[in-house]
């Protein structure tokens, strides 16, 4: 049985539920014991889900940060490639404990990992 677990979330946090999803597989591998190590890559669009500006309640759905902040609790690595990151938020401010990653970084933590899910 693998007992590393890599979640790839490629989604904005808003309008889909892939982001949320992911977040929450990624959490609940964490808790439940089944992985031993269970991290969140952020890439594409889906790093947005680690800014820090964020008001969920402006569109009436719930946000990442929370479920992320917890997995980066329970000792897992949550990591935002950060060419995405620049592309898309240029300087904007992201949760802190988040890990800026190169592509080169990304490719290595993916090698890393027994099992890899994208949302």
């Amino acid at each position: 049985m693998a007992d590393s677990m890599l979640i790839l979330i490629t989604k904005a946090p808003y309008g889909l539920e892939e982001a949320f999803a992911g977040a929450r597989l990624a959490l609940g591998g964490k808790v439940s014991g089944l992985m031993d190590t269970s991290n969140v890559l952020l890439m594409g669009d889906g790093v947005l889900n680690a800014l820090e500006a964020q008001t969920p309640a402006a569109v009436g759905m719930p946000s990442n940060l929370e479920a992320l902040q917890d997995i980066m609790d329970l000792d897992g690595e949550v990591y935002c490639l950060e060419p995405d990151l620049r592309l898309r938020a240029r300087d904007m401010k992201v949760l802190d404990g988040v890990k800026l990653v190169s592509w080169s970084e990304a490719r290595a933590i993916v090698r890393a990992h027994q099992l890899v899910n994208t949302f």
